[in-house]
């Protein structure tokens, strides 16, 4: 984007325009809005936004709030037009209702009636009209492609974009994409930013659920290299800012439901500031990446079970800020007899870990769970390690998809010994998700003894905070019962016609184990893209 300047402030209120949030649940007893004629805005009603950005805002009437909008959508009015029905909508029929009082929109291949959203829309009538009659994919990515709108939409859904309208649609096929027509929209992010006076916040827009992952590297305290990671391409923004800022972060937050980037800097003097500098940005695939790596310092060592041990590390003199995407991995790189050897290693969340860990935690620092081999020349190097060791860790690497686990709400996590790293990442983020809210996660956690579990405790808790997650132990080794994976074990979670039937499963583990719980879930009729494995 060009380099366009905010307005100063001389108090702590926030700059720029407001942010999206998710969507509360409307309080009880709150008298409904009253929709009033809808007519189209003139240019005189709307300004740009304060962050230069050419979107324009316009002032909502009263009683067209986000809050009226909510509290509409709660009421029990039929919004969608269809007496609560899914029904297909070809594209010829879409293109019918393209008026002010009748206007329906597509949205990846899902339509939506948004004539009561007319007033309620932040950009004007005018700027939703652009969409109307049509598929508007393409306008809403460019605009604001990070928007949750299947929840703010969600009361308006009609039905799935078709060529031809089929017969009657099943609950799944209600959540299903058609692409046949319309080619990937390449995610570049956008950038903005706002301002308090004593610090600056660096904004990065995705999609919702492109599961981004981010580096900043410092320069100086005028200069950082932020990289977002999308799908296989880095997109780099030199950053010259305008003042000096403090670092590291104060706080850096990726909404992985949402796809937003925040990175909040101090500044090293509070003032408010007429601009936050300049930027360039560039795009890099990931194979020109593939042989960087980042130098990082060991912080403690400590063991946690009898073969297994916590890794802290920290970028050498903090330049570096690394957060890796939802079920991705690093490459941790050692020198073993004169020979660099990489093994892949996922970071785990501070909060898993002993409480001295968490003293540890910043917004620089990655923590890791660790299983040591006795011929393991990585890990039995890694263990050996004291503090202020040096190593090298790669960028983030990995294929998981969070847009393919979207649809689904009743969702088998397989995880075996180590392999239970990458499923915690998962956890937190399905059970969080409000898009299609998961309706039940079982977690099947392989071991060959008592002993040689992972975060018993923690797992137990989480269970106890919230019922759709169930987590199951099994051991290979048990005194009693001892079991292995099986279409015995997993079958009950497969029947067919069974109202919480799983969908979707995901696997971590040794090769041995990922190969037979893929076999035993095709034996089940579980589809390969129903499947994720993940791999080192």
């Amino acid at each position: 984007m060009s380099n366009l300047s905010h307005k100063s402030a001389t108090s702590n209120t926030l700059l720029g325009p407001p942010q999206g949030v998710p969507l509360p649940r409307a309080s009880a007893g709150l008298q409904l809005p009253t929709t009033a004629p809808q007519k189209l805005k003139s240019n005189a009603d709307c300004s740009g936004s304060a962050t230069g950005n050419p979107r324009n805002k316009c002032a909502l009437k009263p009683g067209y709030s986000l809050m009226s909008w909510i509290r509409l959508c709660n009421s029990g009015e039929d919004l969608s037009g269809t007496g609560g029905r899914v029904v297909p909508v070809t594209r010829s029929e879409l293109a019918l209702h393209n008026k002010v009082t009748d206007a329906w929109m597509a949205i990846r291949g899902r339509v939506f009636n948004v004539t009561r959203y007319m007033d309620f829309h932040p950009g004007g009538v005018d700027e939703l009209m652009r969409g109307v009659g049509q598929d508007a994919t393409t306008l809403f990515d460019k605009v604001h492609a990070w928007v949750n709108y299947p929840q703010l939409l969600g009361k308006c859904y009609v039905g799935p974009l078709k060529e031809n309208a089929p017969g009657p649609l099943t609950e799944t096929d209600s959540l299903k994409t058609d692409t046949r027509d319309s080619k990937p929209v390449e995610i570049v992010p956008r950038f903005d930013w706002i301002q308090q006076r004593s610090e600056l916040t660096l904004f990065f827009y995705t999609r919702s659920f492109s599961n981004p992952g981010l580096i900043v590297r410092r320069k100086d305290p005028q200069q950082l290299v932020a990289r977002v990671f999308l799908e296989s391409r880095w997109h780099t923004f030199d950053l010259q800012l305008a003042g000096k800022v403090e670092w590291p972060p104060k706080a850096v937050r990726v909404g992985t439901e949402t796809g937003k980037i925040e990175l909040v800097l101090a500044k090293e003097e509070p003032a408010p500031w007429s601009s936050y500098g300049t930027h360039t940005s560039r795009k890099l695939d990931s194979l020109d990446t593939q042989e960087e790596m980042y130098e990082y310092e060991v912080l403690a060592s400590n063991d946690f079970n009898h073969d297994s041990f916590e890794l802290s590390l920290q970028s050498v003199q903090m330049e570096v800020l690394m957060v890796l995407p939802v079920g991705h991995h690093v490459n941790i790189q050692v020198p073993v007899n004169g020979v660099e050897i990489q093994r892949s290693y996922t970071p785990v969340d501070h909060s898993y870990l002993p409480s001295e860990t968490n003293s540890l935690a910043s917004s620089v620092s990655l923590h890791f769970l660790i299983k040591r081999y006795t011929n393991g020349p990585v890990s039995s190097h890694l263990h050996q390690l004291q503090p202020g060791c040096r190593l090298h860790l790669s960028a983030p690497r990995g294929g998981f998809m969070l847009s393919d686990i979207t649809a689904n709400r009743n969702i088998l996590l397989l995880a075996a010994g180590s392999g239970l790293t990458p499923i915690l990442n998962i956890i937190p983020h399905l059970l969080k998700r409000n898009t299609n809210r998961i309706e039940s996660l079982h977690l099947y956690y392989f071991n060959k003894t008592e002993a040689d579990i992972w975060l018993r405790d923690k797992l137990q808790n989480l269970q106890t905070q919230d019922e759709r997650f169930i987590c199951t132990h099994i051991l290979s080794q048990a005194e009693e019962q001892p079991q292995r994976i099986s279409s015995e074990l997993l079958s009950p979670l497969f029947k067919e016609k069974q109202p919480d039937r799983c969908t979707y499963a995901a696997i971590c583990g040794p090769t041995s184990f990922n190969t037979a719980a893929e076999d035993v879930l095709k034996s089940l009729n579980v589809k390969p893209n129903q499947i994720h494995i993940f791999r080192g």
